[in-house]
């Protein structure tokens, strides 16, 4: 990906965990690079949580740079293991992003 884009406000994955889980939070999904069948490249994806007033926040690392998925593994270690989204709906186009995922009670991550 040649250009990465600042979506403000952002949350680190503690507090974006503690959001999802929230009543009225969904989380949405973005393909910002399209998966290749052909090679390695599995595409890219950015994760965001919105609560229950639509305001979006963006997940970011701890240098508070986007965090990025960009295989397989790491989608479905952060949608079931970290954030337990009662379904995974992910985009393939560059640009396209997926809506509706809700955080249900448990995980393999507790929240404290």
């Amino acid at each position: 990906m040649d250009t990465r884009r600042r979506a403000l406000p952002v949350l680190l994955e503690r507090d974006f965990r503690k959001m999802a889980a929230t009543e009225g939070a969904t989380v949405e999904i973005e393909c910002i690079s399209a998966p290749n069948p052909d090679g390695r490249f599995s595409g890219e994806w950015l994760f965001y949580v919105v609560d229950g007033q639509g305001e979006r926040f963006l997940l970011v690392t701890a240098l508070a740079r986007e965090r990025i998925v960009t295989s397989p593994i790491g989608m479905f270690g952060l949608a079931f293991g970290k954030l337990a989204l009662d379904h995974l709906d992910v985009p393939s186009v560059a640009g396209d992003v997926c809506r509706g995922m809700r955080s249900r009670p448990g995980g393999g991550d507790p929240l404290d």
